[in-house]
């Protein structure tokens, strides 16, 4: 395991969270499937949401997993076995006084943390402190020199992902709006998924695929 993609969110409630993390697993993946747990720190805007097709009632974990090539990618709400080293990651990109929130690449990181890039972005919402959610597409790597010697790959992949999500968000508002913006200005704020923002309940399948892909290109 030598790359982890990560979605994190500024959460209005409950700060820095990570939404997901997809890592490659090649020896014993069932260690990295996160059981059910505590949904109490956990809003509805800083949740992996599942679509119910996918999850298996019998067994309610909050994870993906996926086999490319005799290797399995899985994706969960975090990472369990890098926990605070990712979850001190995220802080680090979502807490800075005057982030950044254009797509633009960041690289930071040292020896303990592991290296990271970051590109944040956001997404309209008026029920949102600012009318705004912001996100960060984010890959750590614990070798400096693989992650730079692959900025080429992890931008132009993250990119697109963004510009996706993006252009989805901004169709599904157009098609969704009203005329009661100033009223939902004046609103208490709401928790909402990224999946209502892109009328999307399988957003968060997608990227797991996304990210399993890139993973595998990076290990090639």
């Amino acid at each position: 395991m030598v790359f982890t993609v990560l979605l994190a969110h500024f959460c209005d409630i409950h700060g820095p969270r990570s939404i997901l993390s997809t890592q490659q697993t090649t020896e014993l993946p069932e260690q990295y499937v996160l059981p059910e747990f505590s949904k109490e720190s956990y809003c509805t805007s800083c949740l992996l949401m599942l679509p119910k097709h996918v999850v298996d009632p019998n067994n309610p974990t909050t994870t993906l997993q996926t086999e490319l090539n005799n290797n399995v990618y899985t994706t969960t709400q975090y990472n369990a076995v890098r926990f605070r080293v990712l979850n001190s990651v995220v802080r680090k990109c979502l807490s800075e006084e005057t982030p950044v929130y254009d797509a633009r690449p960041m690289f930071f990181g040292d020896e303990s943390r592991g290296y990271s890039i970051a590109l944040s972005f956001k997404l309209k919402d008026l029920e949102a402190r600012g009318s705004e959610r912001r996100y960060a597409y984010i890959v750590n790597c614990k070798n400096e020199k693989k992650l730079l010697d692959n900025w080429g790959v992890i931008v132009e992949t993250i990119t697109v992902m963004i510009e996706y999500l993006t252009k989805k968000s901004y169709e599904y508002e157009m098609v969704n709006s009203t005329n009661n913006e100033i009223f939902l200005r004046g609103k208490n704020m709401q928790s909402r998924s990224m999946t209502e923002l892109l009328g999307d309940d399988e957003v968060f399948v997608k990227m797991h695929l996304w990210n399993a892909k890139l993973l595998e290109s990076l290990s090639s």
